[in-house]
């Protein structure tokens, strides 16, 4: 604290002063008993204006009001994607017989679509194969076009060059819905196409799968004998 800086003492230096003055030049020389009680008067003034200037640089410091912390509240779960891969490593291989393919094997088909659709009579993919898009879709609860989709993976699934996986990115890569689609594609094209969207996160394949021009000259070699 700098010299001063209490009003009060301001004050008290202001009355003390004069009085002092006037103690000793115009009272001392009429009564010089009186001259000293103004005078002590004034000193009085003088020390209590010092005390009341001095007493801020000993008072405490108010204590900084400290917020307390937030805390961070975790990001919710970000919600699955539509057709988020949901592998079923017992079916992987082609050709295997449609009765043996369960429901949950088309891509976007989860426990719960496929516990509904096994209580509508459709548990595997010969069933799925002739379903109704409008009561799959009534059945899930999804819109028509999600229906028609898985309907057209299960129709590319029964293909013996044709892997649940392949299907999935027959649908998602190219939209093809039907093996005329597909009897009249290039290898070439459909193998960038695939590759295009795998690398967009359109259509995801367990780790290792591998696509290649070669394996999908064969799918459109027997889609060609079957249309």
């Amino acid at each position: 604290m700098g010299l001063f800086s209490d009003k009060r003492a301001v004050v008290a230096f202001i009355i003390a002063i004069p009085l002092a003055i006037i103690a000793y030049v115009f009272v001392k020389p009429i009564d010089y008993n009186l001259s000293l009680i103004v005078f002590g008067a004034a000193l009085v003034l003088f020390l209590f204006g010092c005390l009341l200037d001095t007493a801020d640089e000993f008072e405490k410091p108010e204590k900084p009001i400290t917020r307390p912390k937030e805390e961070k509240k975790p990001k919710p779960a970000e919600p699955e994607e539509e057709h988020a891969e949901l592998h079923v490593p017992a079916v992987e291989k082609p050709a295997a017989p449609l009765t043996d393919l369960p429901i949950e094997s088309i891509e976007g088909i989860g426990p719960v679509y496929g516990e509904k659709l096994r209580e509508a009579g459709i548990p595997t993919v010969a069933e799925m194969l002739a379903a109704d898009p409008e009561n799959v879709a009534n059945i899930c609860d999804v819109n028509v076009e999600q229906a028609e989709r898985w309907i057209a993976m299960s129709r590319f699934s029964w293909l013996d060059t044709v892997s649940e996986e392949d299907a999935e990115a027959i649908v998602f890569a190219t939209g093809m819905e039907d093996l005329k689609s597909l009897s009249e594609a290039s290898a070439e094209g459909l193998y960038q196409k695939i590759t295009g969207a795998l690398a967009e996160g359109d259509v995801r394949v367990p780790a290792g799968y591998k696509f290649s021009v070669e394996q999908i000259q064969k799918w459109i070699d027997e889609a060609k004998s079957l249309v």
